[in-house]
């Protein structure tokens, strides 16, 4: 049997006292998912119904990420009940109209550790439980928002990356994110500034949770024996739990004074952060300056690089609510946002016309390793290959590889990007030598692996068309891609003809190169 993600496994009533005030119905739910590490995964959550008739086209959905609760199977929500600020939070949206599919994420309630603060294992969570919303045989549109708050919001950034891709079924409005912990190593580096201030228990749930989907990384190797020692039992801890077990303690009895700095410890945060790219869904992101937790300045400034790589973002700055009362003081603009983007039609794919301008998104005249990342990723995802499979790492591996062989031999300037003038450079002295197919080699053998279902190593028809319909292809477009792509006639699409088309589309030529990039 096949196991489609996001398919209803089993539901029971939700207990009365978890109910936000506004609910008329509410519904504990099992839904088929994969891991991180691609492993068939059950995944529950909660799924509740607002009160009266349903439009209709039936009630939009709001998936709602949930904030930090910690890494037990007790601190999912559906479990044991949503904290009471997001439950409100959860009944303002239903008040407003909107069915609201909220998940647990893995780990939570379900068998497997937690993947704490790892957007990209979690985003299928949070999709998949629209999905299984829909099994529940109440009327439910097509369209729907992903709203998320703390960890929640760097969730449904992650979610932003991937939705209309690894949904298609779906009409994917845009995003919602409340005091969002977009920049992880930011977030670590302001909680553990001062060796003499208080330890966090984020600081310590974080170390456990990004050890989840790094298993070379120890955090033990740069903590205190207190420190370790609170790392270990974060693995099967609830957030009051932590709470409890840091009271008293400093950054430095911990060992964490610091710790976002150390090079180990620095890799792992800046894998989880969420990248700058371009978007094809709008974003609203709301923060406060008066938040306790989260630093201010680098969310707004997430917001503006987002915005400078060209995705439509709402930035909304508050002055004087908490961390946790931005689920109250951020709904307003929020609901608004959500209302236009639902009144709107449904939302049109842009794509750059051709060659650099397909790559440069932002159109400011530079590429960056980020670009490169959401590529593979998007790609990985919209053909249900979870981030840690092995096709889905060989084809990071390949954008990456690319990424370092483009910007070593083209960043002139030590920018750390790449410019139009450096990539057109590039292109022109590299597309006929050996490195340039060395360079390009990886990538189109790991893109064969994505949908080489009779591992023979090359692409029929019927792959073919598989690869190209999840880079945005229409069927008509696909099969002249097919057909170009084919030079020797033969059927089949070799990774030398790959690099070939890629060779033409990276020097300006009328080739059909382009698809490798999508349009994402």
């Amino acid at each position: 049997m096949t196991w489609a993600p996001g398919a209803l496994v089993r539901h029971r009533p939700l207990p009365r006292r978890f109910w936000p005030e506004t609910a008329s119905a509410a519904h504990r739910i099992f839904y088929r998912g994969f891991g991180y590490d691609g492993e068939r995964r059950l995944v529950s959550g909660s799924a509740f119904l607002p009160a009266g008739r349903a439009p209709e086209a039936g009630w939009p959905v709001v998936a709602f990420a949930h904030g930090t609760t910690g890494l037990s199977n007790a601190s999912a929500p559906s479990r044991s009940g949503f904290a009471r600020l997001e439950r409100d939070h959860i009944g303002r949206w239903l008040a407003a109209g909107y069915a609201v599919a909220a998940t647990d994420y893995e780990g939570l309630a379900t068998p497997g550790p937690h993947p704490y603060f790892n957007g990209e294992a979690v985003a299928d969570d949070v999709v998949d439980a629209v999905r299984a919303l829909r099994g529940l045989g109440h009327p439910i549109a097509d369209a729907w928002l992903v709203a998320g708050f703390s960890q929640g919001g760097h969730a449904a950034m992650h979610v932003a990356n991937i939705a209309t891709g690894y949904a298609p079924e779906l009409d994917f409005r845009g995003t919602i994110a409340l005091a969002p912990a977009a920049c992880v190593a930011d977030l670590v580096a302001h909680l553990t500034a001062d060796g003499a201030g208080p330890l966090s228990p984020i600081t310590i749930l974080t170390l456990a949770g990004v050890a989840v989907t790094h298993p070379g990384f120890d955090p033990a190797d740069t903590l205190t024996p207190v420190g370790a020692a609170l790392v270990a039992q974060a693995a099967g801890a609830t957030l009051r739990d932590m709470f409890r077990a840091v009271r008293g303690l400093t950054n430095d009895a911990a060992g964490t004074t610091g710790v976002a700095g150390v090079p180990d410890v620095a890799e792992v945060l800046a894998a989880v952060s969420v990248p700058v790219t371009y978007l094809d869904r709008p974003v609203f992101i709301a923060a406060s300056r008066a938040d306790e937790v989260l630093p201010f300045g680098p969310v707004r400034a997430f917001a503006a690089a987002l915005r400078e790589a060209g995705a439509s973002v709402l930035d909304a700055p508050h002055d004087s609510a908490s961390h946790a009362g931005m689920l109250a003081a951020g709904h307003p603009g929020a609901l608004a946002f959500g209302l236009e983007h639902l009144a709107a039609e449904a939302a049109a794919i842009e794509v750059a016309a051709h060659r650099f301008d397909l790559l440069d998104r932002s159109r400011d005249g530079h590429l960056a390793r980020d670009d490169y990342d959401a590529f593979a990723l998007r790609l990985a995802r919209s053909l249900g290959h979870a981030p840690r499979s092995p096709e889905a790492v060989a084809v990071r591996d390949g954008y990456r590889r690319l990424w370092n062989a483009v910007r070593t031999a083209a960043d002139a300037d030590g920018s750390g990007t790449v410019s139009a003038a450096e990539y057109r450079a590039w292109a022109a002295r590299e597309s006929h030598r050996d490195g340039f197919a060395a360079a390009v080699r990886p990538l189109a053998e790991a893109v064969i692996g994505l949908v080489d279902a009779d591992g023979d190593r090359v692409l029929d028809r019927t792959e073919l068309a598989r690869l190209l319909t999840a880079c945005r292809q229409d069927p008509g477009e696909a099969e002249r891609t097919c057909r170009a792509l084919d030079a020797n006639g033969d059927g089949k699409v070799s990774a030398d003809e790959l690099i070939d088309a890629v060779r033409g589309f990276c020097i300006g030529e009328d080739r059909p190169g382009a698809w490798l990039f999508g349009r994402f």
